[in-house]
């Protein structure tokens, strides 16, 4: 049987049940990825720099396993119609996808589908399925506590296990002709702004593991006392690898869960802080999945009225250029700019401040990240946007307003992120607004559209 693995975000070898099944199931494969003409929300620019390295490394990986990867931009549903015919193709095996967008990609596809081939979903994106979690009234989850004592109440060893595999290491096909190359995705642009990513990010399968291993060892144990401050060099920088698949969420849990096996008590609470992260990564896509249209509009609608919101563009282009006057703010705005990602921590005091402060509404704050973030990923982008900015239910209060200066003092220990990131000649002497005067303002901007809806 000839057949396709479709490549989406699971850029990896092993623990890749949609790889497994094709290996086993055909007698000829080919491996393809599909980048969409129009992929404003498909991924973003910084992020189409670690995709091409990513795809780059995936590719001699499976050449190895006597698998040809193609490049295709253009509609899913043309190109893959295409090569059934061209090529007999019986089967297309993926994982998957929980991603609106590739959902939306995924029914083009299934409606398109000649009779004589089948698409075939072999794990997925996510360690449970978005499908099966419920509350007792058979609604789904809004709120991450609620959903994260579901998720700990029904994970299971046996769980984790079906979403794991190993494939081993040999020539298992005869290598096709190679007919499309990797710049047929159109991924860099001619100026290569991207070169400076090379000095912090890793990408491919084989560095997502080494990093793992070697946060577990130095950072793990300390990482519930450390992960809020910007000024240390405590978190894992594995979220790019985790969104584009270059290693398994199910895999990552399990580890960690063995690891608790056999810790002390001392380091139980940094273990379990850091499981809690990638149960929140789960309640994004989980919520994502629930409400598509998330990333593009509030959950709660009334928060997109223009009381809310004042549309400054200029205030807009003097945070997204790190010259608010602030230098938490500043900083951070230019970590993101250098590095292409940005501590947890600075995401939540700079989009509290686009978003309170400046009254600026969080889906330009949004945008600015997505496309400036390596690890730019949907469903975080829109929850970590939504959560801050207090329009969706699993969100901190619209009142709840990050004072930037008070975090400064808290998490910049002796200024060492201010320091390393801070322009050398700040081009601003004073806030563009005033910290104080802009909470108030925002709070009661907050409390007429409530009237007005309640």
């Amino acid at each position: 049987m000839n057949s396709l693995i479709w490549f989406r975000n699971d850029l990896r070898i092993q623990n890749n049940l949609a790889l497994k099944k094709a290996i086993e199931s055909s007698d000829q494969l080919e491996a393809i990825y599909i980048m969409p003409n129009d992929n404003e929300w498909f991924i973003g620019e910084a992020a189409q720099w670690y995709l091409n390295q990513s795809l780059g490394i995936l590719e001699k990986e499976l050449k190895a396993l006597g698998i040809r990867l193609n490049y295709y931009r253009n509609n899913a549903s043309e190109i893959l119609n295409k090569k059934i015919t061209k090529e007999n193709i019986e089967a297309i095996f993926c994982n998957q996808s929980s991603n609106p967008i590739q959902i939306k990609i995924d029914e083009d596809v299934l409606s398109h589908l000649p009779q004589n081939c089948q698409l075939n979903y072999v794990g997925r994106d996510t360690i449970l399925d978005s499908e099966t979690l419920h509350t007792k009234t058979g609604t789904y989850y809004k709120i991450y506590t609620p959903f994260l004592n579901k998720f700990n109440q029904v994970i299971t060893q046996n769980k984790l296990e079906q979403q794991l595999c190993q494939i081993t290491k040999k020539q298992y096909f005869n290598l096709s002709e190679r007919t499309t190359y990797l710049q047929d995705l159109q991924l860099l642009p001619k100026n290569k702004w991207y070169l400076k990513f090379e000095k912090y990010w890793e990408p491919g399968e084989k560095n997502a593991q080494k990093n793992i291993g070697q946060f577990i060892q130095n950072h793990l144990h300390e990482y519930d006392k450390l992960r809020d401050y910007v000024s240390e060099d405590a978190t894992a920088k594995i979220s790019a690898a985790i969104n584009f698949g270059e290693i398994s969420t199910a895999d990552l849990y399990q580890t960690l869960d063995q690891v608790l096996l056999t810790s002390n008590a001392s380091c139980e609470l940094g273990i379990h802080t850091f499981m809690k992260q990638i149960i929140w990564r789960e309640f994004a896509k989980y919520s994502l999945y629930h409400f598509p249209d998330a990333y593009l509009k509030s959950v709660y609608q009334y928060c997109d009225n223009e009381v809310l919101w004042n549309g400054d563009d200029i205030l807009l282009e003097l945070w997204k250029s790190s010259r608010t006057g602030i230098d938490i703010i500043d900083s951070a705005m230019h970590q993101l700019y250098e590095e292409g990602w940005m501590h947890n921590r600075s995401r939540m005091v700079v989009a509290s401040f686009l978003t309170k402060n400046l009254g600026i509404h969080w889906l330009k704050g949004a945008r600015w990240f997505w496309n400036n973030l390596v690890d730019g990923d949907l469903a975080i982008n829109t929850m970590g946007w939504q959560w801050v900015a207090g329009t969706a239910p699993y969100s901190a209060q619209f009142n709840r307003i990050f004072n930037p200066i008070i975090q400064e003092q808290k998490y910049d220990i002796k200024n060492k992120y201010i320091t390393k990131y801070l322009p050398s000649q700040p081009i601003l002497n004073q806030p563009i607004v005033s910290i104080s005067e802009s909470s108030r303002a925002a709070k009661k901007r907050y409390i007429k559209i409530k009237q007005e809806n309640y």
